[in-house]
């Protein structure tokens, strides 16, 4: 719990202000005095209790204004302050247990050993349909800011009345995270849509980019759906005393989670929704992938933002999920071919990576089940995977954060699990792609093992946020020698170890590329890959 507590402790006022905005959380007037008088009456660090009552305010200050309780990245209650049909608790959060199931790439559940479950499976291929995407495994609202270079001009309209784009402050609004996007909230279920969906999300989020994942964090709205955080209260028990309530109930049912996974993680199972775009290279122009594709299978299309009103401009890859790295690339061939068949045109240019055209921001999101999501493994995870991927991509694609991309992205999913939604598109290489696959697992099957957290310190959470390199791949050695000493590791070094090598020859992938070619023929996953470039 609070792991990286000396992490906020070691931030001044305006160390936490910047931090924030570096993640795309506005900050509310008064958080800096606010936290300086906290750190004058120690807070951080005295008796460990967390306050759950409003306190002495303005009178007026309650307008919209929030209290959100959270543990392990969990939402535990979200309460209006003040008095009228605003105070009270407005939400609380849905603590259960993962159900162990991964949704298929048709639609269907498969239980944590792969079985599938056809009942579920039907029904949720009616809602996925119903839905475009918009709950579930996949995207939803499909990361972007959208280019005035869309096929038919719909994205210049739908930027023009949503204020969508390149230009975005990156401020949490509905529009982003309405929809259960961002950081994920919720034991266990989906995170809510609409205003509670926000705030939840807000608040995870704010923990995290801090070092934190339990506490208090208090938000105001600003208005045109924007919110901001005036207060940050960690979680921090003092010696011998209980947690208070409602965390000592999430802290034991989190320990029973724990307690009933296996050693190794034998029951892991993993999918994946990586994107791409369809361009004419002759116009410059996006295609919409729903002129092609179907918006459920293997090989299907992605939901745009809100004003598209039908159209499915990005292209998505979704393997079957399976157990082992190997039979998910298997599977991820599989759809790479039926999307190469089911796209008649051959002028068409495949495009992928992280930010492939401008304002067009890409993910390659996996997905994890059997395994509890806790704050250790989300952070191994930003550091042992997000981190060398990061020293590969296209300098291009570090325009695709904060808004999207941003360290600890996740969704939980209402099927049970989560979603790693940090990573670029992964398809600019099928090398690449095995590397990623398979470190991933090696990672969360392993995380306990993987300490390091470089990405804590604050020049290093810079410099990953703006792209610079250099004093990355100056501690990315340390990482790399304790991934080689992980026990699972000599059975994923066939496809890991082409990556690491192009790291070492500070190799990257190039998103100006047609990746359509690659994906016919894959190459053999002990070579280095030719597609990247230096």
């Amino acid at each position: 719990m609070n792991e990286g507590i000396e992490v906020f402790r070691q931030l001044t006022p305006e160390g936490i202000i910047a931090r924030l905005e570096r993640c795309g959380i506005e900050s509310g007037p008064g958080l800096a005095g606010k936290l300086r008088r906290a750190n004058n009456r120690s807070s951080f660090g005295g008796n460990g209790k967390v306050s759950t009552n409003p306190g002495r305010q303005v009178p007026g200050s309650y307008k919209q204004h929030y209290r959100v309780l959270v543990f392990n990245l969990c939402v535990l209650e979200c309460r209006g302050l003040g008095a009228g049909t605003l105070g009270g608790v407005i939400h609380t959060g849905n603590l259960r247990p993962e159900s162990g199931g991964i949704k298929r790439g048709t639609g269907a559940y498969a239980d944590g050993q792969g079985r599938e479950s056809p009942e579920r499976g039907e029904r949720s291929r009616i809602e996925i349909r119903n839905r475009a995407y918009a709950e579930g495994r996949n995207q939803g609202a499909a990361e972007r800011g959208m280019s005035s270079e869309a096929e038919g001009g719909y994205a210049a309209d739908v930027e023009e009345r949503h204020g969508l784009g390149a230009g975005d402050n990156g401020a949490i609004s509905i529009d982003n995270y309405g929809s259960g996007s961002g950081t994920g909230s919720g034991g266990g279920a989906p995170a809510p849509r609409g205003t509670i969906g926000i705030l939840h999300s807000t608040a995870v989020r704010t923990l995290y980019s801090l070092g934190l994942d339990s506490g208090e964090v208090e938000l105001r709205a600003l208005g045109g759906r924007r919110y901001a955080v005036t207060g940050i209260k960690p979680l921090m028990p003092a010696a011998g005393e209980p947690l208070p309530q409602p965390y000592r109930s999430a802290a034991q049912a989190l320990d029973r989670a724990l307690a009933l996974e296996p050693p190794g993680r034998t029951g892991l199972l993993m999918g994946m929704d990586p994107e791409f775009l369809l361009l004419r290279e002759s116009t410059g122009r996006v295609v919409p992938a729903s002129r092609y594709l179907p918006t459920d299978g293997i090989a299907g299309c992605d939901a745009g933002p809100p004003g598209t009103y039908g159209v499915f401009p990005v292209a998505e890859l979704r393997p079957a999920p399976r157990g082992e790295p190997r039979a998910l690339l298997a599977q991820l061939m599989s759809a790479a071919a039926q999307a190469d068949r089911l796209i008649a045109d051959r002028s068409l240019r495949w495009r992928a990576g992280g930010m492939p055209l401008p304002g067009w921001a890409l993910g390659g999101h996996l997905h994890f089940s059997g395994v509890t999501l806790c704050a250790p493994l989300l952070r191994a995870l930003d550091n042992y995977l997000a981190l060398p991927m990061m020293l590969l991509e296209d300098d291009r694609a570090a325009a695709r954060r904060p808004r999207y991309g941003v360290l600890g992205d996740f969704r939980r999913q209402p099927h049970g699990g989560f979603e790693y939604r940090t990573l670029p598109s992964f398809l600019v290489s099928p090398v690449i792609a095995k590397g990623a696959v398979c470190l991933a697992h090696l990672i969360v099957s392993h995380y306990e093992d993987l300490p390091l957290r470089p990405l804590d310190r604050e020049d290093l959470h810079a410099a990953f946020y703006s792209g610079n390199k250099a004093p990355l791949r100056a501690v990315w050695p340390q990482l790399e020698a304790q991934l080689r000493a992980l026990g699972g590791y000599s059975a994923a070094a066939r496809s890991v170890d082409p990556l690491l090598r192009s790291i070492a020859a500070q190799q990257t992938w190039d998103e100006s590329r047609d990746i359509r070619s690659l994906w016919r023929t894959a190459p053999p996953v002990n070579a280095l890959p030719q597609e990247v470039r230096r």
